[in-house]
């Protein structure tokens, strides 16, 4: 089918809805969008909530970020110092716990 209007096409439709996002998203939430984190639909959702919460969900999810580099860095680590065979998934848990906390 073909479009009646060029206003009817996707990009158009979409710098639309983009514009309207970027009125009622906090600067956080439009970095971590800009930065490639966020599709935009979680950047649509996100948007229509308070400032605060979209401040604390983008920092909420930074921290899980961190933690799990962290988590990965000292896996590695750890893997890194053992000889080849088995490995205590408990002495895994214990880096991993040392690291984060």
């Amino acid at each position: 089918m073909r479009r009646r209007y060029p206003s009817d096409s996707y990009q158009a439709d979409k710098k639309r809805r983009l514009k309207r996002i970027e009125s009622r998203a906090c600067p956080e939430l439009q970095q971590a969008y800009q930065g490639g984190q966020l599709s935009l639909r979680q950047y649509d959702l996100l948007s229509r909530r308070p400032t605060r919460q979209q401040q604390r969900l983008i920092a909420g999810e930074k921290a899980r970020s961190a933690s799990a580099l962290v988590a990965a860095t000292t896996i590695n680590r750890f893997l890194d110092s053992h000889k080849v065979g088995q490995i205590r998934l408990l002495d895994v848990e214990l880096a991993i716990r040392r690291a984060v906390s």
